[in-house]
């Protein structure tokens, strides 16, 4: 019996529509299997039992993974090609508890101590903005303390929990209440006014939090905003990691998140940051929240999402690298 000709046209399934150019490399292209000698790990969390509003976020980890490693390994703006050196490995996801809050924060903040014992930054991909207590308390067991934190976000995050319960408004009261992070030690970018309480405000206050609403990241150059955050976040740390909710984005650019946000950030000024403040050695990586992709049917919030984890990459890669740009960067992280 003779075997039959290969069919001409077809392509294996689950691959990129993109037509395959060899001198197009991707992001999926840097991908490795053994997190061996990787700089940056990929992490997901599909869990969103404990936001307070619209959910989908659980299906946020796989959406945003299709849409980032469909983007080119080269950034025409910072001269950066990730393809020279830096190394990637996708983890996969945390396995959550849907029904149980505590297991599933405990499950994240085992993965990512681990993670960080053995010196990889982390790109964590969520979920509900809930998780950030987990991943920040996993990065703190692994790393110590104090640690710096940078929350971009429309809301403080600064809820009491009431009758115990545990919320996507929580996180950030948790952690300053429990002592793992310092009020002075973080900062909250992208605040907006009818987002949050005078309360909560005051809150944030007690306990010294550096505050920067969406209107001064308007006005203000990148670079200068960039160096104000990076002097809180590294005087007397070990270093910072980056939380990242997608409703600090003016609700235009992000609809398909919980609480879009009219008068948020626009793309542009905040990947500009990213890029800048994840190029700082003493990252150690960053979660990505509150993308639903239920809510986003056209993509228009998976797309930011994805160009936000893609600017927080370029920023690994230009540790030590000085660009053509400019700034001064860097090579690849080495852990």
């Amino acid at each position: 019996m003779t075997s039959s000709p290969p069919l001409p046209w077809l392509r294996p399934p689950e691959r990129s529509p993109v037509p395959p150019d060899p001198r197009d490399v991707r992001i999926a292209d840097l991908l490795q299997t053994d997190p061996a000698g990787a700089h940056v790990a990929v992490i997901g969390i599909p869990f969103d039992t404990a936001v307070i509003g619209r959910r989908g976020a659980r299906e946020a980890p796989a959406a945003i993974r299709r849409a980032l490693y469909r983007m080119t390994a080269f950034d025409l703006e910072s001269g950066v090609d990730l393809a020279e050196g830096l190394r990637l490995v996708d983890l996969g996801d945390v396995a959550v508890v849907h029904t149980d809050i505590h297991e599933t924060h405990r499950r994240v903040t085992a993965v990512l101590r681990e993670v960080t014992r053995q010196g990889l930054r982390s790109l964590v991909l969520g979920g509900d903005h809930s998780l950030s207590y987990a991943t920040l308390r996993g990065v703190i067991e692994g790393l110590g303390k104090p640690l710096g934190v940078i929350q971009f976000d429309a809301h403080h995050d600064l809820r009491e929990p009431l009758e115990g319960e545990i919320t996507s408004g929580t996180p950030f009261r948790r952690l300053l209440e429990e002592g793992l992070v310092e009020g002075r030690h973080l900062v909250q970018i992208g605040l907006l006014g009818g987002r949050n309480s005078r309360a909560y405000y005051e809150v944030a206050r007690r306990h010294g939090v550096h505050m920067i609403p969406a209107a001064h990241v308007h006005r203000e150059d990148p670079e200068v905003l960039t160096a104000q955050v990076l002097e809180v976040v590294t005087a007397g740390t070990l270093g910072f990691f980056i939380s990242f909710d997608m409703d600090v984005f003016e609700a235009a650019c992000a609809p398909g998140v919980s609480a879009p946000s009219p008068g948020g950030l626009l793309p542009a000024s905040a990947l500009a940051l990213m890029r800048r403040l994840a190029a700082h050695p003493a990252c150690w990586g960053m979660d990505l929240m509150e993308t639903a992709p239920p809510l986003d049917p056209d993509g228009r919030t998976v797309a930011p999402a994805a160009a936000v984890a893609w600017a927080f990459l370029i920023g690994r890669g230009m540790v030590g690298v000085k660009s053509e740009s400019g700034i001064d960067t860097g090579p690849p992280a080495v852990p």
